[in-house]
């Protein structure tokens, strides 16, 4: 083999172990993908107007409110769905600015959009959720953990976490698959959420 060649051959085994350290990355720059499964209990079809958002719940102050950011896709007959985050939340929608927990909801509602309170649209238009997971972002962790100890076990950036009861006190999230989320369509009162606040 020629030096040239060697050189070139070289410079791709590079650049393919560049990309493939790349590929797993959390980092919102790069972005993260949520993926998971859709367990229909209503025996009926998803409505083609349906919307995937994610609605991050800040409880750190006084009132608790809803902060919608970010949106993604239902794939009906595959039966699953997908959420790209290419950005961290905004300031707003974090607790104590550190701290965002999302909850990944599907609405009818064609008007809700990015900084919305879902409190602002009538429950009948929520169709479904993913209630016992959440979408976790970790901006400065030593704030986060003061918020809540469970975020400790979360690495800065995006995750995702399943809920986990904690006896005699509030639930908790504990890391989990960022492609194994399951969404549930049914009336809210039929989908058990994680009571962590």
């Amino acid at each position: 083999m020629s030096s040239r060649l060697k050189q070139v051959a070289w410079r791709l085994i590079l650049i393919s172990a560049v990309l493939l350290g790349c590929s797993d990355s959390t980092s919102p720059a790069e972005g993260f993908v949520v993926r998971g499964n859709i367990q229909n209990n209503t025996q009926t079809e998803i409505p083609p107007n349906a919307r995937l958002l994610v609605v991050w719940v800040v409880s750190s102050g006084s009132p608790d409110y809803s902060y919608v950011f970010g949106e993604g896709t239902i794939d009906r007959d595959a039966g699953t769905f997908e959420i790209g985050m290419t950005d961290p939340p905004p300031a707003a929608a974090l607790n104590a600015g550190a701290l965002g927990v999302g909850i990944v909801v599907v609405t009818t509602n064609a008007a809700v959009s990015t900084g919305d309170d879902l409190e602002d649209i009538p429950e009948a238009e929520i169709i479904g959720a993913a209630g016992w997971y959440g979408v976790i972002y970790v901006g400065d962790p030593a704030v986060a953990e003061q918020v809540r100890a469970w975020s400790a076990d979360f690495d800065s950036g995006y995750g995702v976490g399943v809920g986990e009861e904690v006896p005699g006190s509030f639930d908790k999230f504990v890391p989990t698959s960022s492609s194994g989320m399951l969404l549930i369509i049914d009336d809210l009162s039929n989908i058990t959420f994680v009571n962590w606040t």
